[in-house]
């Protein structure tokens, strides 16, 4: 387990150290590789035409969308031995963000023009002497004496090392790494470390119980004053005091009195009052009622008993007579009703019709009754097409006449409303508890008192003080001259 956690550590470091790091040292050695490799074309090629030519502009042009910026000293064709300083300003993304690559180069032309800025000559062009120029800054230091390593591309020779400030001093060189000891230089930013500044100032402090006050880095001496109480000299006076009981033979001959720093034995002067502590006393009272609906009425404190009358409505009685000759069992009219009996009221002769039923499975009905002279009247068929054909014919019969009676009743009607109405009365209540006050007379004494506290009040000071503490940088900016 303790391998497999020490492999993530590791893992870990590295993808959060060691490979950033590496990557960035990998796309400087990349960026400068180009930067010196575009320089050393820019300068052959200004060589090459002898000064600042349409060619020249446009490969400078060029390389301006590369983020290379490219400026000389001198435009257009020069004369044979004349000087142009080139300048070179090329920007590039790293890990950390934009970085800038600067330098300069010197180039001396030997080549002869022609037509307007020189002369045909056909002499061979001597070796040109190039010197270039790589500017760097030293990192932020705590300490203005300080060796740092550069690492100068494409150095061969060094030819000078110089600095914006102070004094600088070449310690070694081994290939394109310079060392160098930069002294006396100025400080460059000022950082507080720690420590405040306070100003001085003063305030007014009062309920102190010193004079000589020393609080908070405030000083003073303070002067004195009556914070709280007084001064008393002795003294007496006649005093009149009340007690009260809600029993009147309960209070004492004599009581002590003390009150305010005065004391003293009081004494029962008079009887004692009588007055009304809370309640009251209402008298009886009578009174009419009407419209009541109860007998027994009792609200508000009154109660008695009340009689019944009405108010509206009518009883009719309940009535019963005999009737007979009526055609139904049943009896209902006036509001009378009843059930009544039924008795032979004598004989009637009537024309009686009758029928004669013939079934007829598949044909229709004949028009007379099979062995009969019966008319057809009607029939009936069902679901499977079969008909049941009725004859009808009259016959002559005797018919009993049957009538209906006895006694029907009628019920009583009661609509009376009724309510009560009559004197009730209410008795007297007393709800009054009485007091008792008793007064007791007398001279009172107070000794000399001194209640008197005295505190301190006043203005303090406090000077200024300044802890603050600082840290100087010193940082430098190098210009390396070389072949």
């Amino acid at each position: 387990m303790s391998n497999l956690k020490g492999a993530i550590l590791a893992t870990a470091l590295f993808a959060a150290v060691v490979f950033p790091f590496l990557l960035m040292m990998s796309i400087d050695a990349f960026q400068q590789h180009a930067f010196l490799k575009m320089t050393e074309e820019v300068t052959e090629l200004v060589k090459e035409e002898g000064g600042v030519s349409e060619h020249v502009t446009q490969v400078t042009n060029r390389l301006k969308t590369k983020d290379l910026t490219v400026t000389f000293s001198k435009p257009g064709l020069v004369k044979f031995g004349e000087e142009i300083v080139i300048g070179y300003n090329y920007e590039y993304q790293n890990v950390h963000g934009k970085k800038t690559l600067g330098g300069q180069d010197m180039v001396i032309i030997m080549k002869r023009s022609t037509g307007k800025n020189g002369s045909n000559s056909n002499e061979t062009n001597p070796p040109i002497e190039i010197a270039k120029s790589y500017s760097a800054k030293t990192p932020e230091s705590l300490q203005p004496d300080k060796e740092y390593t550069f690492t100068v591309p494409g150095l061969k020779n060094l030819m000078s090392v110089t600095a914006d400030m102070g004094k600088v001093e070449v310690v070694r060189v081994e290939g394109e790494k310079v060392t160098v000891k930069v002294s006396g230089g100025k400080v460059v930013k000022t950082v507080q470390t720690g420590g405040t500044n306070i100003l001085a100032d003063e305030k007014y402090v009062t309920g102190e119980d010193t004079a000589d006050y020393e609080k908070n880095g405030y000083t003073g001496t303070l002067e004195r004053y009556l914070y709280s109480g007084k001064h008393l000299p002795t003294d007496s006076k006649p005093i009149t005091s009340t007690k009260t009981s809600i029993l009147s033979g309960t209070f004492p001959g004599s009581v002590a009195y003390a009150s305010d720093g005065y004391s003293g034995i009081l004494l029962k002067s008079g009887d004692p009052i009588k007055t009304i502590f809370s309640g009251e006393y209402t008298p009886s009272d009578t009174k009419w009622i009407e419209a009541a609906t109860a007998e027994d009425y009792n609200q508000n404190g009154y109660t008695g008993k009340l009689e019944k009358y009405v108010v509206s409505g009518q009883y009719i009685p309940a009535d019963s007579r005999y009737v007979e000759g009526q055609d139904n069992a049943y009896y209902n009219q006036n509001g009378y009703t009843g059930f009544l009996e039924p008795y032979t009221a004598g004989y009637e002769v009537k024309q009686v019709e009758r029928f004669e039923t013939y079934f007829q499975p598949y044909l229709s009905c004949p028009e007379v009754y099979p062995g009969g002279s019966y008319p057809l009247s009607y029939f009936t068929e069902d679901m499977m097409g079969a008909k049941t054909c009725y004859y009808g014919y009259t016959i002559t019969e005797n018919i009993i006449i049957t009538k209906y009676r006895g006694t029907v009743t009628k019920p009583g009607i009661d609509t009376r409303v009724y309510a009560y109405r009559g004197t009730v009365t209410k008795p007297a209540t007393d709800t009054r508890i009485y007091e008792y006050a008793q007064n007791y007379t007398g001279t009172v004494t107070r000794p000399e008192m001194d209640t008197r506290i005295y505190k301190y009040r006043g203005t303090v000071i406090r000077p200024a003080s300044d802890s603050r503490t600082y840290e100087d940088y010193y940082q430098y900016e190098l210009n390396f001259q070389y072949m």
